[in-house]
């Protein structure tokens, strides 16, 4: 790596990391304040996850379980502003100019500052598949336990599949103990039908359920007998209790892995916010990477004004943003098949970027 190289990769790494912790720090400090009320209520520090614990070291742990979602929703963002902010400030010091002159292209240039965007965006789809699923559960628990969840069971389940030709049907989800209640499985049976279970109450046992009421089987055939199970038999649909969690929350979806979310998606193939969704995990992270390649090009264009960068460093974002918000909510309601509804704002804002960086002035 040459001597540029290494100082334009400098400047984009510290910035980078600065441009990390301030955001960091400013969301979650303008979110403890959100939250200064729940904080400070005895009440909702009270339960499972705070045996053992003072209320600094629950507010603590609170917060490490949510820093890395903070992080996932902001990476792109931050990567974005590292990225005009290292050619800005190249070109506030007159360092831009010199480099030209000498018979170096912009686009070699900023070379390094593409390399690492992409490299961001990776590091972003790795970071959201290894460690964000993992703290999904205890970050959930934790905000309906400090900050208080107004629903306290969704009504509206859907049907659950196996992919197998099981199908359950419950009447309601509680997310303050994740049971399930007026459940309804209905098994194939060789080719006479169904075998069909009634169970009032589903409580989890680990990845599997267990039935906290008598459970009432009625085989499949006419004129065959019922038969009735005591309390704390297993039962297995083949849909997890995390499943149905992140079934009955938007914001547990959006913390899932891509393989979790696949594996939704192929239960649930009529719930098409789980397809966009899929498609989301990784069109998301690469939208840093192709802001870059539009913004950059447009920010050589404006000068070495530092307002006129964020400008165009903001209006990048937000352009890209807003079309994306849109189109997810038109892909989440069925009216745009799923790939287009999320990889259609990517593409064209990198057919921008190309078209932009081709022809650059040098």
């Amino acid at each position: 790596m040459k001597l540029l190289d290494r100082y334009v990769v400098r400047t984009y790494v510290v910035v980078f990391l600065m441009s990390m912790v301030v955001f960091s720090i400013a969301i979650v400090t303008l979110d403890f304040f959100a939250r200064l009320s729940s904080f400070t209520d005895g009440r909702t520090i009270e339960g499972e996850f705070a045996e053992g614990y003072s209320r600094f070291e629950i507010i603590f742990y609170f917060y490490v379980a949510y820093l890395p979602y903070i992080l996932k929703e902001m990476l792109s963002f931050i990567s974005v502003a590292a990225g005009m902010f290292t050619v800005t400030y190249m070109l506030r010091n007159n360092e831009v100019q010199p480099v030209l002159a000498a018979g170096i292209s912009a686009r070699r240039l900023f070379l390094p500052v593409f390399i690492c965007g992409f490299l961001v965006s990776m590091g972003h789809i790795a970071f959201q598949e290894l460690v964000v699923p993992s703290l999904n559960r205890e970050h959930i628990a934790l905000k309906r336990q400090l900050a208080g969840d107004k629903r306290p069971e969704v009504l509206n389940v859907p049907h659950l599949r196996d992919g197998h030709g099981t199908v359950a049907r419950a009447g309601s989800y509680s997310f303050a103990d994740q049971s399930l209640t007026d459940v309804v499985i209905a098994r194939p049976w060789t080719e006479i039908g169904f075998e069909t279970w009634f169970i009032d109450r589903l409580e989890p046992d680990g990845d599997k359920w267990r039935a906290a009421t008598p459970v009432h089987v009625q085989p499949a055939g006419i004129g065959t007998v019922g038969i009735r199970l005591e309390p704390g038999v297993a039962v297995d649909f083949g849909v997890s209790p995390a499943d149905v969690e992140a079934l009955a929350s938007e914001h547990g979806i959006a913390e899932l892995s891509l393989r979790q979310l696949k594996r939704l998606a192929d239960k649930f193939p009529d719930r098409r916010n789980l397809q966009v969704a899929v498609h989301r995990q990784i069109a998301r992270p690469l939208a840093s990477f192709v802001l870059l390649l539009l913004g950059i090009p447009l920010l050589l264009t404006v000068g070495r004004s530092l307002m006129a960068g964020a400008v165009v460093a903001f209006s990048v974002s937000a352009s890209f943003y807003v079309l994306d918000i849109f189109l997810t909510s038109v892909g989440n309601r069925g009216d745009l098949s799923p790939v287009l509804a999320v990889w259609l704002p990517v593409a064209l804002f990198f057919s921008a970027g190309i078209s932009r960086i081709a022809t650059m002035r040098t």
